[in-house]
């Protein structure tokens, strides 16, 4: 079955709505393409955590403009609440991954939803658990066995490594095709976006349909393999 890889990192909005958008067409194609996810790290290349509660808070403003419908509220939780490594969530993915690929489709969906919509610190053990146990198709405790050893801690870290060092991607979230063609958030639109003082400046829409982006993209994975 021909792979279509996602180099994206779990608390990027930008992957966020390429998984969200990507969830809207995937059913379409079961069976037909396989998704693998692999991690790409934002704390990995910053060497920091990039988003924070106020940023969170603009860029839900944001992607209002930009998605309507994306599941998203504004953290309630204390500051101190605030993931300080997204690297625990990394580690979960990929312990789905190894086990299915249904799984792996479930899983990336509901850590990045437990954050952005729930307000789920999704960096520690007790949610990430929570979340595995309503995943179905995982075997719960070879879950988490493997997640309480770090079994996969390298392989997310090598993900990370291989997409920012190696394969030059362009950010969070990028679409790796068969043939080593990539694309990085497609059908985005111009943004323009004060990361520092979290000021929106200016937004353009994709002009178009994003979901026909995203089957193109799909029916193009199975036409290069």
């Amino acid at each position: 079955m021909p792979v279509l890889e996602i180099y994206s990192s779990i608390e990027c909005p930008y992957a966020y709505l390429a998984t969200y958008r990507l969830r809207q067409v995937g059913p379409e194609f079961a069976g037909q393409v396989q998704v693998v996810w692999r991690a790409l790290s934002l704390e990995y290349i910053n060497r920091r955590i990039v988003t924070s509660p106020p940023m969170f808070a603009a860029e839900k403003e944001l992607f209002a403009h930009i998605e309507p419908a994306l599941p998203w509220n504004l953290w309630t939780r204390p500051e101190w609440d605030w993931p300080v490594t997204l690297w625990p969530a990394f580690e979960a993915l990929a312990c789905a991954q190894v086990q299915n690929a249904a799984a792996a489709w479930e899983m990336s969906w509901a850590l990045r939803h437990a954050f952005f919509a729930e307000g789920r610190n999704i960096s520690m053990r007790h949610e990430i658990l929570a979340l595995a146990a309503d995943v179905g198709g995982l075997d719960l405790a070879q879950f988490e066995a493997d997640w309480d050893n770090g079994r996969y801690k390298q392989n997310v870290i090598a993900e990370s490594r291989r997409g920012w060092h190696e394969l030059k991607v362009n950010g969070s979230a990028t679409f790796v095709l068969p043939d080593g063609h990539q694309m990085t958030n497609p059908a985005l639109g111009e943004i323009d976006f004060d990361e520092e003082n979290y000021v929106l400046r200016s937004y353009t829409p994709y002009e178009g349909d994003p979901l026909a982006v995203y089957r193109e993209m799909i029916n193009s994975v199975k036409r290069k393999t």
